[in-house]
């Protein structure tokens, strides 16, 4: 599939290249990135080559770009003045990635049509399941820290489905989106998925993640076959190679998405309580004809910690990453890996 031309013109060239560094660090884009700090050449090379979209910075813009015939045109504004009320405008000093978010985004909406991109020369992704039915048992902790960790040596994606994750304090960030609306614009257009997750995926020590539902009644009769459908088209359209759902009760069918994982952890600990829910839950699943997925499930009975990061940013150092690095990575790969 030949790829779109996405233009960056902007007259300040160290912030021009840091933007198309990081936009053409996103292997999963439609867009071949052309970069111009001089507007002779921008025009010369605008009349011989289709561009799709043009990222133009205000000191940049003048009207004659408006006769180019470019499908999309953004403003990156810098003075909040509107050179032309009827172009897409976003703020220019802004993080990279909140600037792709609000271009896909752009992109994903005003395009009838977009080439969907395909998996090429990858394994099959694998998918991480962790569930327990032991509240406060570091569940969220120790899948965020495994995410991180496997992020560091391949491209992971992880999605959370607790009814109150508590992320946007946590994390110290305002979400516009989450995975409610994803789930939406899945069963809207599957084709766009790729391209609509770019503007989506929020990134954390490495790892990627689309933002967990704010209000968890949005997930409201989403069956498991659906969520199955999601997890193989963003397989299919991505290149992750590892998956890790933080499963709830919450969530329907929630063993029929456990069925669906390649791994799955579940965590434990020695007290009677705990044990009692255990053996309960493994019972139900004995007698519901889902034993298969005991079978497959390892049991991590973490051991106390003396402390634990504060911030999600350092979960890969301390002693549950020491963990993870000791005996789940030899269950996942044979053998420890650096992490």
């Amino acid at each position: 599939m030949d790829k779109r031309v996405l233009a960056i013109f902007d007259s300040e060239e160290g912030y021009a290249y840091r933007l198309m560094e990081f936009i053409s660090g996103k292997k999963n884009l439609p867009f071949e990135v052309y970069i111009f700090t001089d507007g002779n050449r921008f025009f010369s090379c605008a009349k011989i080559k289709e561009i799709e979209c043009l990222l133009i910075s205000e000191n940049a813009y003048q009207q004659e770009v408006e006769t180019l015939n470019i499908p999309h045109i953004i403003i990156l504004s810098e003075s909040g003045e509107n050179l032309n009320k009827t172009l897409r405008h976003i703020n220019k000093y802004q993080s990279c990635e909140n600037i792709l978010h609000e271009v896909m985004e752009y992109y994903t909406d005003q395009s009838e049509k977009v080439h969907t991109p395909l998996r090429t020369g990858l394994k099959k992704m694998q998918i991480i399941g962790v569930y327990t039915p032991i509240g406060r048992c570091l569940q969220t902790t120790f899948s965020l820290t495994l995410g991180q960790m496997l992020a560091k040596h391949y491209k992971t994606l992880y999605l959370n489905f607790e009814i109150y994750s508590g992320f946007a304090r946590m994390m110290s960030r305002n979400f516009n989106s989450d995975i409610a609306d994803l789930m939406y614009y899945f069963s809207c257009a599957r084709e766009k998925l790729a391209y609509r997750m770019e503007s989506m995926i929020e990134t954390v020590n490495g790892l990627d993640f689309i933002p967990p539902a704010e209000i968890y009644q949005n997930l409201a009769g989403i069956r498991g076959a659906q969520w199955i459908d999601l997890f193989q088209e963003i397989e299919k359209s991505s290149e992750y190679e590892f998956m890790i759902l933080d499963l709830s009760d919450g969530i329907l069918d929630l063993w029929d998405v456990l069925r669906e994982c390649n791994y799955i952890y579940t965590i434990s600990r020695e007290d009677g309580a705990a044990l009692a829910k255990i053996e309960q839950y493994e019972k139900v699943l004995e007698s519901m004809h889902y034993g298969d997925i005991t079978a497959r499930t390892t049991k991590c009975r973490l051991p106390i910690f003396k402390q634990l990061p504060v911030h999600f940013e350092e979960l890969t150092y301390g002693e549950l990453a020491a963990y993870i690095k000791s005996k789940v990575f030899p269950m996942l790969f044979g053998k420890e890996t650096d992490g």
